[in-house]
Formats: structure tokens, sequence, C-alpha cells
């Protein structure tokens, strides 16, 4: 929907190289070491970040933002939209992140976005999607084994539960 870059972080290293292949220009692995991944988001957002959909909220978010303020000087106004928070319900966020960038903190929820455009995205994305079909990978998965199955690093983003 012309992004003129795309940078994918993700802990499955499939998923990453599956995100290469489809267009991604750059992944990111999430690190231990939070100054080395903080440094790694610090160099793209210099190099130029408009909008962050932040899916995972707690700590990956915390340093996302950190790394953002740390290159605002040199960079565009930075848009992070919150959407989801499968990392953490809360973040701690030093009050310079907001006081030294021109970092915008957005929510996306049902009642975020008029209903009007809200219809209109859905149908940009099918029209997308219409030039150039996309896969959703799912793995079928028995419901005894959701569990375990679930918390698999390196488990599919998309599971089916079957009986």
């Amino acid at each position: 929907l012309g992004a003129t870059k795309v940078i994918a972080t993700g802990r499955n290293a499939d998923a990453l190289a599956r995100l290469r292949s489809l267009g991604a220009d750059v992944t990111i692995a999430p690190s231990d070491d939070r100054a080395a991944l903080g440094g790694l988001f610090e160099a793209q957002f210099r190099a130029g970040v408009d909008v962050v959909p932040g899916y995972l909220w707690g700590p990956s978010a915390e340093c996302i933002l950190v790394a953002a303020a740390a290159a605002a000087p040199e960079a565009v106004p930075i848009r992070y939209v919150q959407i989801g928070a499968a990392g953490g319900g809360e973040i701690t966020l030093p009050s310079a992140v907001l006081r030294s960038s021109s970092l915008e903190l957005l929510g996306s929820g049902i009642n975020s976005v008029p209903f009007a455009r809200l219809l209109n995205a859905i149908g940009e994305v099918f029209a997308t999607a219409a030039k150039k079909p996309f896969e959703i990978p799912v793995e079928a998965v028995p419901l005894r084994r959701i569990v375990d199955d679930w918390r698999r690093p390196e488990a599919t983003p998309r599971v089916v539960l079957t009986m």
C-alpha cells in the first residue's frame, strides 16, 4: 500500500526468512541483549521510518520507542501505532523519550478509526490482495496439543485447531 521500505521483526527465523522472500527489506530477530537490539532499531530509525505498527507492546515496545527517540534528531517524525499487547500490557517509558523526540503515539482499535475510513481501508486491502494474492501459513494442531504448540517459538503464526 505504498511503503517504500518494510522492516520486520520476530522470533521465528523461518518466518523472518519467509518475510524476506515476500519483500521485507530488513529483518531483525529479537535478542536478550537490549543494547544491541536497540542499536539495530536505532540504525533503521536514523535511515528513516514513518510508521511502526506495534502488535506486541511490553518490553519490545520499550526498546523500539527508546531507539526511535535516540534517532529522532536525525530522522523524520515517527508514528508508533499500538495495535496489540501480545508482549505485555504495560511499558515503562522514560519521559525523555517523549520530550526529546517527535514521536507520535497512537492507538488502533475498533473505535479509533471512523467506520467509513475503516471500510475504505478494508476495501484497499482486498483490492491489493486481488492484484497479488498472498498466503497465510497455517498448521493443523490437535486440540490436546494446543498448549505446547502455542508456546513453541517456531510455531506457525496461524494455528488451526483440529479435534
